[in-house]
């Protein structure tokens, strides 16, 4: 997983009241043992544009790199605490995308949402980190403040033409994001300046799940802003007959 944030879209976990996340932190505290270990977590706020329904959105991406004597089939679980703003979400096993990068495995999700469809609160986070027999790690991240909303942001866009997918925008950086058709996340692809054009059956011969048909996504960070952008879907369109 690099700085720009995580080329993964994990799946839709809403946030809960501050009732409901003071009985599920009772129940992480209920047993002692080894604990396992967080070495590193990452929070990044991403807008979301679909460029279908011409609507914009806030999600909250969280990763950690899990740490201590387990391996990572004994986690279940992870929580996303905002104390300050009574926020709570429970994030399990089974929710989560994995992602290597730099020799470190990374696990989390993208699509943190906040109730009402409202901004998601800068500030303090705590990352819980729960495994099967209930012990806990705990880490603290920060989401910084940000000067626009998500319908105010400027969001890469792509056209499919002659078998090319062709990305513009005022990102360097830009990444495709291909899902196959149950909207699985399959991999991505750089897409900037310096990266080399990418053709759609390419993409299609990456992975057998995208054999018969793709969408994909744009995803940027912006880092003097101080968030991501993600706009699709879009079509990759009729594949080359082989």
């Amino acid at each position: 997983m690099t700085g720009r944030g995580a080329p993964v879209r994990g799946a839709r976990v809403r946030a809960c009241g501050a009732a409901a996340c003071a009985a599920a932190l009772a129940l992480l505290f209920a047993c002692a043992g080894k604990p396992p270990g967080i070495s590193r977590a990452l929070a990044r706020v991403i807008y979301v544009r679909d460029v279908r329904a011409q609507t914009s959105a806030e999600t909250l991406s969280v990763f950690l790199v899990p740490g201590g004597p387990g391996s990572i089939d004994d986690l279940s679980a992870f929580y996303v605490i905002s104390d300050d703003a009574e926020l709570f979400w429970k994030v399990e096993s089974t929710q989560w995308s994995k992602s290597v990068a730099e020799g470190e495995t990374w696990i989390g999700v993208n699509a943190l949402s906040v109730p009402l469809g409202d901004s998601v609160p800068s500030g303090s986070y705590r990352v819980i980190l729960q495994d099967a027999g209930g012990e806990t790690a705990e880490l603290t991240v920060t989401v910084p403040e940000r000067g626009i909303a998500a319908a105010q942001a400027v969001y890469p866009s792509a056209e499919v033409k002659d078998g090319m997918i062709l990305v513009s925008g005022p990102y360097d950086a830009p990444e495709v994001w291909a899902y196959d058709a149950n909207g699985k996340f399959a991999g991505s692809f750089a897409a900037g300046k310096a990266a080399a054009q990418l053709e759609v059956a390419r993409i299609a011969a990456s992975s057998p799940s995208l054999s018969q048909g793709f969408s994909f996504r744009l995803y940027a960070w912006d880092e003097k802003a101080g968030f991501g952008v993600l706009a699709g879907p879009y079509q990759a369109g009729t594949l080359p007959a082989r």
